[in-house]
């Protein structure tokens, strides 16, 4: 918890967790936005739009990351609400071929 002077604490233990637990949601994202560039370039034939969406999803994460405020409650708990989606979403998705 970072201290300031003679008014207490600029943040909370839970919104220092949270603010974590967002930035570790978007790098997963990213990661897993990476991945797929890295396997649609391998294609004989890659797609250029998958590409070039695929990079400009992983930049909007970048810049969601980099203005993330850990003193922003609420938008903290949106971006982890949402980016925590998107990664379960995808490993739903990756599971389902294991157990068929």
């Amino acid at each position: 918890m970072k201290m300031s002077g003679d008014t207490g604490p600029m943040w909370t233990q839970d919104q220092a967790v949270a603010y974590e637990a967002a930035l570790e949601a978007i790098n997963d994202v990213i990661a897993g936005y990476s991945e797929q560039i890295a396997l649609e370039q391998e294609r004989a034939s890659p797609s250029a739009a998958r590409i070039e969406w695929l990079e400009m999803r992983t930049d909007q994460a970048t810049a969601i990351m980099h203005s993330l405020n850990v003193t922003d409650t609420e938008n903290v708990r949106q971006v982890l609400s949402e980016y925590s989606a998107i990664v379960r979403a995808r490993d739903a998705a990756e599971a389902v071929p294991i157990a068929a």
